[in-house]
C-alpha cells in the first residue's frame, strides 16, 4: 500500500489494516464497529483514535483539501473517492465488460481488470491480523469474481484464435484462484489449441502437481480428468 504521508514503520501493518477494512466497507463504518473488527480482543478509545489519526495523516488530503479519511454526519468513517482501491477498480472494469460493445471491448476491460491481480488476497499480511476476514465474504467473493473474469477472458481469446492469450488469461486467474478447476480446464484447452504437445504435457503435469498439493481433496475434478483423457490420452501412464 502506498500513501503520501508518513507513518512509523512498526505501525504500518495496523494502519494498513484499518484502511483495508474501510476500503471494503465503502458505505462507511462506525468507529466502534471498526474497533471490534481490528481489535477483536478489545481496545481503548484512546488507542483506537490514535491509530485512526495516524491513518488520516498517512492518507493526507484530496485535491479539494479534505482529508482522504473523514467522518460523515452519522459518525461513520469513510474513505475519499480519491483513495484508489484495486478491488473497487477491478469491480468497475468487470462491470464495464458486461456492457461492452462487442468482444474486443469486453476483452480489453477484462484484461485491464485481471492486470490488477498480483497473487493471493492480502499476500504477506502479518500473522494475527485481519481476523475479521474469517467472518467476511470478501475472500470468497474476490476469488469467485476473479475466476469468472479470467474464465470469460480465456473463452473470448480461445474463441478468437488466440490460445496463447487464453493461457495468459487462465494463469492470471490462477494467481489468485489457484484451485479453480474451471480455470485449469481453460488452461488445458488453450495449451491443446496451440498444437504444441510439449507445452500441453507441461500443463498436464502442472495440473497433476496442483492436485497433489491439495490436502482437502487431493484429486482433480472428474470433468478435468475427462478432459485430459481426451486431449492427452497417455497422461495416466506417466502418473501411475
Amino acid at each position: 500500500m502506498q500513501a503520501p504521508g508518513v507513518v512509523e514503520p512498526d505501525r504500518v501493518a495496523l494502519v494498513t489494516e484499518l484502511i483495508v477494512y474501510l476500503a471494503v466497507h465503502p458505505e462507511g463504518v462506525h468507529p466502534t464497529v471498526l474497533a471490534g473488527a481490528v481489535w477483536p480482543r478489545g481496545v481503548t478509545a484512546d488507542v483506537r483514535d490514535a491509530a485512526l489519526g495516524r491513518a488520516t495523516e498517512w492518507l493526507g488530503a484530496d485535491t479539494s483539501g479534505r482529508p482522504r479519511l473523514s467522518t460523515d454526519d452519522a459518525g461513520r468513517l469513510l474513505l475519499s473517492d480519491e483513495v484508489r482501491v484495486d478491488w473497487r477498480v477491478f469491480l468497475a472494469l468487470a462491470r464495464q465488460a458486461q456492457y461492452a460493445r462487442g468482444p474486443a471491448e469486453e476483452e480489453s476491460f477484462l484484461a485491464r481488470a485481471l492486470s490488477l491481480v498480483g497473487g493471493q488476497l492480502l499476500t504477506g499480511r502479518d500473522t494475527g491480523r485481519y481476523a475479521w476476514l474469517a467472518t467476511s465474504h470478501l475472500e470468497s467473493e474476490v476469488t469467485a469474481r476473479v475466476a469468472d473474469a479470467a474464465h470469460r477472458l480465456a473463452t473470448l481469446r480461445l474463441g478468437g484464435g488466440d490460445p496463447a492469450g487464453a493461457m495468459d488469461a487462465a494463469r492470471a486467474g490462477l494467481r489468485l484462484a489457484f484451485a479453480d478447476e474451471l480455470l485449469w480446464r481453460d488452461l488445458l484447452l488453450a495449451a491443446h489449441a496451440t498444437g504444441d504437445e510439449h507445452l500441453l504435457r507441461s500443463v498436464v503435469d502442472e495440473a497433476c502437481a496442483r492436485t497433489a498439493l491439495d490436502e482437502v481433496l487431493p484429486r482433480m475434478a472428474p470433468a478435468t480428468e475427462a478432459l485430459i483423457d481426451e486431449i492427452c490420452p497417455s497422461w495416466r501412464a506417466s502418473v501411475a
